[in-house]
């Protein structure tokens, strides 16, 4: 069991910040990117994110620090918070495609302008994605039990705000006053108890 911990925890130390810095390098240069054909773009993109997994591998006892165990109560909250994660995720794919999730429309507008989605779990949340990935990282953090993925996780959810910020910017400058009318009337990640 330990050593199943120990992966998963390196799993999570060395893929989660090169896919939290791949798209805090999309959001914020979109327009540049779209100047670029879009295989050079994922071509530059993934090179970078392999590259920095590479570093974090190299540096992955260091990174997950001391083993605290597992807890019976942390590892329940932690699979409660995993199942939640899934179905928000299955909830997102119901409507998103494989290119939407690894960020076509934000890298190749022409090729897909994509539409504003504002029914299913979009009509409760606007980031249910991020939402999935925040449930998640905080389940893998919490059943694995390791410091250094703690860390990851805290800072990842930290970086995930500013992700929100720049994806919003972005969705208002393709999508204007549907957005911010959408926008206005459903909430970013907790969803309103009642609907108005």
């Amino acid at each position: 069991m330990n050593t199943v911990r120990h992966f998963f925890a390196a799993l999570l130390v060395v893929c989660l910040p090169p896919a939290i810095i791949y798209w805090l390098v999309v959001h914020p240069f979109a327009q540049w990117w779209r100047r670029l054909d879009a295989r050079i773009t994922y071509g530059i993109l993934i090179v970078f994110a392999i590259g920095l997994g590479m570093l974090l591998f190299a540096f992955r006892e260091p990174l997950l620090g001391r083993d605290l165990g597992t807890s019976k109560l942390l590892v329940g909250i932690g699979i409660v918070l995993g199942l939640m994660s899934v179905v928000v995720s299955l909830l997102c794919r119901k409507q998103l495609t494989l290119k939407i999730l690894v960020g076509a429309p934000e890298v190749s507008r022409a090729a897909f302008p994509g539409q504003l989605l504002q029914d299913g779990i979009f009509g409760v949340i606007r980031h249910p994605r991020y939402l999935s990935v925040i449930l998640g990282i905080s389940a893998w953090a919490l059943i694995v039990g390791y410091f250094g993925t703690y860390i990851v996780a805290g800072l990842s959810l930290i970086g995930l705000w500013p992700l929100i910020v720049l994806e919003e910017r972005e969705l208002v400058s393709r999508f204007g006053p549907a957005y911010a009318a959408y926008r206005s009337r459903v909430p970013a990640l907790v969803p309103r108890l009642r609907r108005e």
